[in-house]
């Protein structure tokens, strides 16, 4: 394994634990904080929303400390800077949509003018012959970087979860970038999986600390999203191809998959589609009674079992078609449980109103 990828994991592990000490106490003072709101959000008192800016930040200093960040394209720095950026500033004014999405469409043409990753191709996607994008390429290109970053930021609801998600595909990315020689990827990936291993430790639910210390913020979900976004599209470059396009599907399928759903029925009720409800796939397992920890470890296994379906496939050179109808069928699998899970918690929020409904009337 390449040692100054392995130092720069390190160094980003160290980096945002200190990073994390020495900003979650003065988080409070610039307005840094999540505060519950009622209905939606399962944590209670107010938490730093620091995490993701300590992320960006160790992930600099590491690539920089280790050497590695000559591997990776500026127009990556750039990009990644900008959303934390544009992120912080939600975090603490809560900023109109349409600004957010400019940032994260700058950010993705920098990405292809500048850095020169663009989907011409999504593979064998549907047959044995390649669909070539042509005049396609660029705004599907922007169309997936904005669908990955929202789905991570959007799936970002319980402890420990947006975090583990992206850890879990980047963990992979980086197994494939090690079995196949590919340093650049490796040395961000290895350097990245440190720096979310440490926000991990001050976030996730354990027996020890019955909620998160520390929140990623929008500056969180929204840069690991960006990063995720560039590591699959640069992963499935024609020209030094890691893994073809579909690989990615599995590896981020359950963020994309809640986002779609989500957003889906939303828009059939004719609301806005980034309108916060309690429909996603871990208030679901909430509500449905498993406790928020629980809930979270549950959705993380099931994403890490995808994912490994996926690099089995890319393993063993599944045919791409073969994958995606598999992916589509997995899809089709999984709305067809969260529809039944919204209906068993519809019931049981329903019962709960009778028996309270009873016990008014009976005056106790």
């Amino acid at each position: 394994m390449n040692l100054a990828a392995l130092a720069a994991a390190l160094l980003g592990f160290g980096l945002t634990l200190g990073l994390i000490r020495l900003l979650a106490p003065r988080a409070e003072r610039y307005g840094l904080v999540d505060r519950p709101a009622a209905g939606r959000k399962d944590h209670g008192g107010s938490t730093p929303t620091v995490g993701g800016i300590a992320i960006v930040i160790a992930l600099a200093l590491s690539a920089l400390l280790a050497q590695i960040a000559g591997q990776v394209h500026p127009a990556f720095w750039a990009g990644l800077f900008l959303i934390a950026l544009v992120g912080t500033a939600d975090d603490l004014i809560d900023l109109q949509p349409t600004i957010k999405f400019a940032a994260q469409i700058a950010a993705a043409l920098m990405m292809i003018y500048w850095g020169g990753l663009i989907l011409h191709t999504l593979g064998d996607l549907v047959s044995a012959d390649a669909l070539l994008l042509g005049r396609f390429a660029v705004p599907l290109t922007v169309f997936a970087v904005i669908g990955v970053v929202n789905a991570i930021n959007l799936c970002d609801g319980a402890d420990g979860l947006g975090g583990g998600l992206v850890f879990i595909a980047v963990f992979w990315i980086a197994l494939m970038s090690a079995l196949s020689a590919h340093s650049g990827t490796l040395a961000l990936s290895l350097s990245l999986l440190g720096c979310i291993a440490a926000f991990l430790a001050f976030n996730l639910r354990t027996p020890w600390r019955a909620r998160a210390a520390v929140f990623l913020g929008d500056a969180g979900s929204l840069s690991l999203g960006f990063a995720l976004a560039w590591l699959t599209i640069d992963a499935a470059q024609p020209q030094a191809q890691l893994f073809p396009p579909v690989t990615a599907i599995w590896l981020v399928a359950i963020p994309i998959s809640d986002t779609i759903v989500c957003m889906s029925r939303r828009l059939l009720k004719r609301q806005n589609p980034f309108r916060a409800d309690r429909t996603h796939l871990h208030h679901i397992l909430i509500d449905l009674g498993l406790p928020v920890g629980r809930a979270v470890a549950v959705i993380h296994l099931i994403a890490f079992v995808l994912a490994a379906a996926g690099v089995a496939g890319w393993a063993l050179q599944v045919r791409e078609h073969h994958m995606f109808y598999t992916a589509m069928a997995v899809f089709a699998l999984y709305i067809f449980l969260v529809q039944l899970g919204l209906r068993r918690v519809a019931a049981r929020a329903a019962a709960t109103a009778d028996i309270h409904k009873i016990s008014q009337l009976r005056g106790d």
